[in-house]
């Protein structure tokens, strides 16, 4: 099966983000727009695993999230990757991400390397996708983009508590993925 670990997001910031996307479209900015219910933090891809490893991986989830207390986690950046000159992926995150998320998700790609799967070589980046782009845009336009929507996500001071991590199922259709949660794991309550 195809699996990930994320950070499942409340409903109301789902929602803030729709209305993100809905303004980045008024600016007829083209992509493929990640759907609300799909909106997550993705702290660990898997791709295929087998039972074997999910059952490995729920472990490790477990270990991780009894030794971890809840925390904040704040949006407020709006940009792309890998650049604004060769944009594939339109995000929302955090430029500071705080020092719980970045030791959960360097503790998930440690300890699950254990399990076969392989670390990812770029550095962790807490940030939702929100688009896809398939078709080269124009930098200068989608700079200008970016930065007058961006401006909005700046101000709104979306913020939420993480209070649990989920590990998710992933399936591939014509109509996009379904993601399915396949177990949470609550953070340790301090």
């Amino acid at each position: 099966m195809r699996a990930f670990i994320a950070i499942d997001l409340p409903v109301e910031i789902k929602e803030a983000l729709l209305r993100t996307q809905q303004k980045l479209k008024t600016e007829s900015l083209k992509a493929s727009w990640v759907k609300p219910e799909n909106l997550h933090l993705t702290l660990k891809f898997l791709g295929e695993i087998s039972f074997e490893q999910l059952n490995k991986i729920k472990q490790i989830i477990t270990d991780i999230t009894k030794s971890t207390s809840g925390f904040k986690i704040k949006l407020e950046t709006l940009s792309a990757f890998p650049s604004l000159h060769t944009a594939r992926i339109i995000w929302i995150g955090t430029e500071q991400a705080p020092l719980e998320l970045k030791q959960i998700a360097q503790q998930l790609e440690t300890r699950i390397s254990e399990t076969g799967i392989p670390q990812e070589q770029r550095a962790f980046s807490a940030h939702i996708t929100i688009a896809r782009i398939k078709n080269q845009l124009n930098s200068s336009d989608l700079k200008k983009t970016l930065d007058k929507v961006g401006n909005d996500v700046e101000k709104a001071n979306w913020e939420f508590d993480c209070k649990e991590i989920t590990l998710f199922k992933s399936t591939l259709s014509s109509e996009g993925p379904t993601y399915t949660a396949l177990d949470q794991f609550n953070l340790k309550i301090t």
